[in-house]
């Protein structure tokens, strides 16, 4: 019997494809300078860079104001989560985002910073050497 699907499931397995053509896997073993990867999963627009001080993490949220968003990292995962309201006397929206990067380095968690500019956030994640620490760590966002 042949699965039957829905437009909108065929749509998404469409851009799923689509995505994976032109955004490629991430390549662990490329030269630091050059990895990449962009997760357009939802609705940031995550990208991750590396260098030698560590990774920074790029994220397209227009419309989104800084109090609306929460950022965590713990154990290696970076959490990007917020809600934005939007209401007026006839109707109303809402728009959330959530979003997980899993960071494969060892990173200096005290040494974490964010900030959030016309709709781009960018978090700076430095590498260290680090004690296991079981604490989950909130980031403040600028």
């Amino acid at each position: 019997m042949a699965i039957r699907r829905t437009p909108f499931e065929e749509m998404e397995r469409m851009f799923d494809q689509m995505r994976r053509s032109m955004f490629g896997t991430w390549d662990w073993n490329a030269p630091v300078q050059s990895r990449w990867e962009s997760l357009p999963s939802g609705d940031a627009n995550l990208r991750v860079e590396t260098g030698e001080d560590g990774y920074l993490v790029h994220a397209d949220l227009p419309g989104f104001e800084r109090d609306e968003l929460d950022l965590t990292f713990d154990d290696g995962v970076l959490t990007l989560s917020g809600a934005h309201e939007v209401a007026d006397e006839t109707s109303a929206r809402r728009r959330s985002v959530f979003e997980q990067v899993t960071i494969p380095g060892e990173v200096l968690d005290d040494e974490i910073t964010a900030s959030y500019r016309n709709g781009v956030l960018e978090v700076h994640l430095p590498t260290a050497e680090r004690e296991d620490d079981d604490d989950a760590h909130r980031i403040d966002i600028e």
